[in-house]
């Protein structure tokens, strides 16, 4: 039958033909064709289809894209990611059969996380194809990833490369952090999962042993068409010299046909230029290799903080302005939210305080660990092993024995101390370690019962604390694991892994059992197998560096419940900070996911996130002016000084002082929203205002800035918007009426909120107040009819109802630009709420305790609309955030350039 006697009900070889010519209009558009030319190429030449048959083909591989089109593939993005995309037409439609390298990686992968791996091969193949096609004749394209710390990014990017090599790709470059040992960890592991099945078509620049000093000409290997080349590179300068250098040495009409990949892990770290001489020097160096004809960027960064504050306007620096993709969460990884709670709570109940897994490092210990500041006072220092760590080690034995038995074999297991960065500190802090370990042994060996009951008592009130069976863990005996806890402290050794170190962190064949003692070399992408416990001081300006120094995140199938972090209280607070920081701009980015903006929409948004003061004021050392907006944001108050009765009595007064006024300019009391709240409709800003500037909050306020909030409310009135608002007081159906009236009729229900732990002389952290419904407690609808209005937009397992969705039907029901005031009357006495979370023990620091205040608590909640312009914003002043005890290690980063510029050349040399 000829291609003219085909018609579409003929039989099935016409369907088959019209996927053929589909699959070679994506080989075209592969190549750098538009999809309109790719169909009219059909038509012409050696194919001369019909235009009825060209089209059919188009539309099939229209199709085709579209499976990807879709993403995640649940439709909205409430827990599992999303996208961000100029909504260009796609040129990459997924994997094709006759692919190479993709299959080799697939085949490995549906071995080891078959469940994960249709996430991990649509969200791979959702970057290729927002880059841009190889046979593109220029290609300049910038993009990001965002995963989480510790979750499996370097899956996702090896998924990347390996697909990114089947379309034709020749060099990828992947820069992989600014250590030794993450750049051979990533080495090891590419080699192992990507190049080894498909050794006869890759050529290694580099190799776990070596980084970059090649001085082969690049000519013939970069103009075979069927061989990749693969570089895993440190940023450093010194490298990156090196490799410009030898790309240089290419010819242009060579550099013109080779596109290039480069990968850039821990993008936040070392590539964006922040001022200083080592960073400039690095992103210029970066950007020097983007400068090639055919050049793709991929940023991969769990926290991507300062990729998002890159100036936009500034075409040939690294902001991803093509793309943003954010990958799903994946169900058993352990985050900063689950370790450390959310801020979202519903009447009744806690908020979620995350797992009960930390424990608190008393002052008097913290010095003990902690080397001095003054890194010339180092050499006479010796550290001592204080209590906290001795605990933290004797749990990482047991908790180790533990898993072993549990999973009756031995693997990899490790625990992090983390108290300066100092590599001169790292060794005095192991040697101590060492006698520890040598002293348990010795007691272990004698059963010295002082021991023996030291490990029962651990180990009994940990099991309590967190039982095995909240994780569905089998449970064990302490004499079960006390028989075997000696032959696990023999093989324990302490590791010393920082740029100085010859005996570095190495997992290999033979299961390790080691305590990691490091700082910048343990605080970015390393991964730390079987990671137990760790012991945790040191301190960081930075809020997405403080971030990355959390090892513990990540997957802890079967020892769940064993997972413990000895941390100061301080240090808590800044991560349940981060949890929140981090959680706003993963739900900001799935807004612009779900609104179809492009990268360039970001930096309004994500620049004036009200939670990024906590974040810059950690950074800069001095008070710094950043731009703060409130559109469509939540923000609360958590703190209070609960034994001030003047200061509660204060807010108390303000409260009253705005309701008065309301009613006697003709504002009725009303009964709002689903629960028949008191409140009052259509309140002027005047009396708002007045009220912010009444108000009082704690000194440690962060997000709740009244001088910011009254700016911006001020700027947006006049543009007549925020002019009126809706007040509503929350109450507690069930509680009795008091004697407490805020100026309304009737005394007012009060809430219950019970304040963290460990008690504060002065201040209660009750760490959240609002719930997610609040957003519509002025909207007068039944729960059961809320939901049943945005049914299309939960998903169809029963995720919860978010804050868009909320927003969403705000400007449904009329109420878009309406702003919201909520006030929290909340009970001085408030105890015996609901439990919600893993917690079984009585006796921990992270219990909540009874609020025992002088008097009762006026919180305030403001739920602001969307301001009438995206690009409203007011400046602040956030002031500096510098205990100190922080060290500075740019003279430790620039000692292990020198170093690593060392290697280099005896490197080189021995090549010549």
């Amino acid at each position: 039958m000829s291609i003219d006697e085909f018609r579409p009900e003929a039989d099935d070889e016409y369907a088959a033909t019209v996927k053929e010519l589909a699959e070679q209009i994506e080989i075209t558009v592969r190549g750098g064709l538009s999809i309109a030319a790719a169909t009219n190429k059909l038509q012409q030449g050696y194919f001369k289809v019909p235009a009825e048959l060209a089209t059919a083909a188009r539309a099939e591989y229209e199709r085709r894209m579209r499976i990807i089109e879709i993403w995640p593939p649940s439709g909205p993005f409430p827990d599992d990611g999303g996208v961000i995309n100029t909504r260009r037409p796609s040129w990459y439609g997924g994997p094709r059969d006759d692919d190479y390298f993709w299959p080799a990686l697939r085949s490995r992968l549906q071995a080891e996380i078959p469940d994960a791996l249709i996430a991990v091969d649509e969200s791979s193949s959702r970057v290729v194809s927002l880059g841009s096609a190889p046979g593109q004749e220029s290609i300049d394209s910038r993009g990001l990833v965002l995963g989480y710390v510790q979750s499996g990014k370097t899956t996702n990017f090896m998924s990347v490369i390996a697909k990114a090599a089947d379309v034709g790709y020749r060099l990828i470059i992947v820069l992989s952090g600014i250590t030794d040992n993450l750049r051979k960890q990533t080495q090891d592991r590419l080699d192992d999962y990507i190049v080894q099945p498909c050794t006869q078509r890759f050529h290694l620049l580099t190799t776990t042993e070596h980084d970059f000093s090649t001085t082969t000409n690049p000519n013939a290997l970069l103009n075979s068409s069927d061989l990749r080349l693969l570089a895993i590179v440190k940023k450093n300068p010194a490298r990156l010299r090196k490799l410009n250098a030898w790309l240089k040495k290419a010819s242009r009409a060579t550099l013109a046909n080779t596109p290039i990949l480069i990968v850039d892990d821990e993008a936040d770290q070392a590539s964006i230029d922040v001022g200083n001489k080592r960073q400039s020097t690095i992103n210029k160096l970066i950007r020097e290799l983007l400068s090639h004809p055919k050049s793709a960027y991929v940023a991969y960064t769990a926290t991507p903080f300062a990729n998002l504050l890159i100036d936009p306007s500034n075409e040939s620096d690294l902001y991803p302005r093509d793309f943003i993709v954010s990958l799903p969460r994946p169900a058993a990884y352990f985050g900063a939210e689950r370790i450390f709670g959310t801020l979202d709570v519903e009447e009744g109940q806690d908020p979620d305080d995350g797992l009960d897994i930390v424990r608190y490092i008393p002052d008097d210990d913290v010095n003990l660990a902690r080397p001095p500041r003054n890194k010339d006072e180092i050499d006479d220092w010796v550290p001592d092993v204080p209590t906290s760590l001795r605990q933290a080690v004797i749990w990482f034995l047991i908790a180790t024995t533990a898993r072993r038995i549990r999973a009756g074999k031995v693997t990899h297991s490790s625990m992090l101390v983390h108290t300066s960065m100092r590599a001169a500190a790292h060794e005095k802090t192991a040697d101590a370690i060492h006698d520890l370990l040598q002293d348990i042994r010795v007691d272990l060996s004698r059963n010295e019962p002082a021991l023996i009951q030291e490990l029962k008592s651990l180990w009994e009130s940990e099991t309590r604390r967190v039982p095995a069976a909240a994780f569905e863990n089998a449970g064990l005996d302490f004499e079960e694991v006390r028989a075997h806890i000696l032959s696990t402290a023999k093989t324990t050794r302490p590791v010393v892994d920082n740029y100085l170190s010859t005996d570095r962190l190495r997992y290999g064949e033979d299961p390790e059992t080691v305590i990691v003692v490091g700082g910048n070399t343990l605080s970015r992408g390393l991964t730390l197998e079987g990671l137990i416990s760790s012991f945790f001081v040191r301190a960081s300006s930075a809020y997405d560096t403080l971030l990355q120094m959390g090892r513990w995140f990540g997957y802890r199938g079967g020892y769940e419940d064993l997972v413990r972090v000895w941390m100061t209280e301080e240090l808590k607070k800044w991560f349940v900070d981060l949890a929140t920081v981090e959680a706003e701009i993963r739900r900001e980015i799935e807004v612009y996911a779900m609104e179809g903006k492009t990268p360039k929409d970001l930096p309004v948004r994500i620049r004036t996130h009200p939670q990024m003061a906590v974040t810059s004021a950690a950074k800069m050392k001095n008070a710094i002016k950043a731009h703060v907006s409130y559109s469509e944001r939540r923000v609360q108050t958590i703190l209070f000084h609960h034994q001030d009765s003047a200061w509660l009595r204060a807010n108390q007064q303000a409260v009253e002082t705005l309701v008065k006024r309301a009613r006697r300019s003709g504002i009725a009391e009303e009964k709002l929203g689903r629960q028949n709240y008191p409140g009052l409709r259509s309140v002027p800003s005047t009396l708002v205002l007045d009220l912010l500037r009444k108000y009082q909050t704690h000194e440690d306020a962060r997000s709740f800035d009244l001088p910011s909030i009254i700016a911006y409310v001020e700027k947006q009135n006049a543009k007549a918007a925020l002019t009126d608002w809706n007040v509503v007081f929350i109450t507690r159906e069930d509680a009795p009426v008091s004697d407490l009236k805020l100026g309304l009729s009737d005394g007012l229900k009060l809430l219950r909120r019970r304040k963290l732990g460990p008690e504060e002389p002065s201040t209660a952290n009750l760490k959240a107040i609002a719930s997610t419904w609040d957003r519509i407690a002025d909207i007068d609808l039944p729960e059961n009819v809320t939901r049943e209005s945005i049914t299309a937009m939960v998903s169809p397992d029963g995720k919860r109802i978010d804050d868009k969705q909320l927003l969403d039907l705000r400007i449904k029901r009329g109420q878009g630009g309406s702003a919201l005031l909520v006030v929290y009357p909340i009970n001085k006495d408030s105890e015996d709420l609901r439990r919600s979370s893993h917690r079984t023990g009585d006796s921990g620091e992270t219990a909540r305790l009874p609020l025992d205040a002088a008097d009762h608590l006026v919180g305030l909640t403001i739920f602001f609309p969307a301001a009438t312009d995206s690009a409203d914003a007011v400046d602040y002043v956030s002031a500096a955030l510098q205990p100190e005890y922080i060290e500075d290690d740019s003279d430790e980063l620039e000692a292990a350039d020198r170093v690593d510029e060392e290697r280099a050349e005896i490197e080189e040399s021995s090549q010549r």
